[in-house]
């Protein structure tokens, strides 16, 4: 944090900002490294309105209010975000130069479906104004110089209400609270040192903390849903091996009752092999519907689930068909065990049999 006694004036920030910066991609080890207000997962995102110069909004339509961030030169190439379109912030985009603007692909296509964005003008809201959307002598454009993939900014289950996010260059848009992002070919615990001391040498009276790799960021997002996650895991593993054990029992106890039959098919000459082919194929068949209702009933729970997840969709095929094929195998196994069994029981004692 940038105090107001000496980091007032936004030129004072901007030096800052720029040596600083310099010093730090300079560290051995660090292969990008940029700046920004916001870092992702942190809970910092802000959001503001902005509009599209052009935007017809819908009746009742309310205002787009998506993160807003600041970043430096630099500080897409170290987070690894994706260009979709136009380019990065550059060292043209200056404090004098040509007001330009960043948005995510999810902005752009809520403005600009099936369109080219680049070149395309933005601006905020006028909160003085009556006409919120009016465009006066007082509005100030951005330009739209780049795309770039989306970015899980808040968390790593933002849904589908967010509207996306738009970046600024601290070049034009200076502020105090800043986070140096850095993407090192070494470990990066080797290098707190160093960076504390490239920033002491700018400004010796600053301090530096907090300095945490992205892991733990990631897994701060998700520690409010890994124990709930963890509970349901369980839980279904548990459900899981009941589920077993009762087709297991019943498809067992089924087969056995059966053993006066297999005894009646022996004697007639039926080949063993046969015998238990039949009576394994009845047995899957009915497996094979239990399955296919509680699959039906699992996609239809799903949603429940949705919001535990991530990375992984509510209806996962192979954690669907990794379970269907668990069953199915102990439906195969209740079957075909004692249909086996009852086929090396002699003929005559199976037709004895009660």
């Amino acid at each position: 944090m940038l105090p107001d006694s000496r980091y007032k004036e936004p030129d004072t920030r901007r030096r800052f900002i720029d040596d600083a910066l310099r010093r730090v991609q300079a560290l051995p080890g660090v292969t990008a490294a940029g700046v920004t207000d916001t870092i992702p997962l942190g809970n910092r995102a802000s959001a503001s309105a902005i509009l599209a110069e052009g935007y017809k909004a819908q009746p009742g339509e309310s205002f787009l209010a998506p993160a807003e961030v600041r970043v430096s030169n630099g500080y897409f190439e170290a987070m690894g975000v994706k260009l979709v379109a136009g380019r990065f912030f550059t060292d043209r985009d200056t404090a004098t130069s040509t007001r330009v603007i960043i948005v995510d692909d999810r902005l752009a296509r809520r403005f600009w479906p099936n369109q080219d964005p680049i070149g395309r003008r933005m601006y905020k809201p006028d909160d003085d104004g009556k006409d919120l959307t009016a465009v006066t002598d007082k509005t100030v454009f951005f330009t739209v110089v780049g795309v770039v993939a989306e970015m899980k900014l808040r968390n790593l289950t933002d849904g589908d209400n967010l509207v996306g996010a738009y970046f600024f260059p601290l070049t034009q848009e200076p502020q105090n609270d800043l986070t140096f992002v850095l993407k090192a070919a070494a470990d990066p615990g080797t290098l707190s040192g160093a960076l504390r001391r490239e920033v002491a040498a700018v400004d010796s009276q600053l301090p530096v903390f907090e300095m945490q790799p992205m892991s733990y960021w990631t897994d701060r997002s998700l520690a409010k849903r890994r124990s709930p996650a963890l509970l349901s895991i369980a839980f279904g593993f548990v459900a899981l091996f009941l589920s077993a054990i009762g087709i297991y029992g019943v498809l067992a106890y089924l087969v056995t009752q059966r053993t006066k039959e297999i005894g009646i098919r022996m004697a007639l000459g039926a080949d063993r092999r046969d015998v238990v082919r039949l009576v394994t194929g009845e047995s899957l068949r009915l497996a094979a519907m239990g399955v296919m209702a509680g699959l039906l009933g699992a996609a239809a729970g799903a949603r429940v689930l949705a919001t535990l997840l991530f990375e992984v969709q509510p209806t996962d095929a192979a954690t669907y068909a990794s379970a269907a094929g668990f069953l199915v195998l102990v439906a195969l196994a209740a079957s075909a065990v004692p249909a086996w069994r009852a086929t090396r029981v002699a003929p005559v004692s199976a037709l004895r049999a009660e």
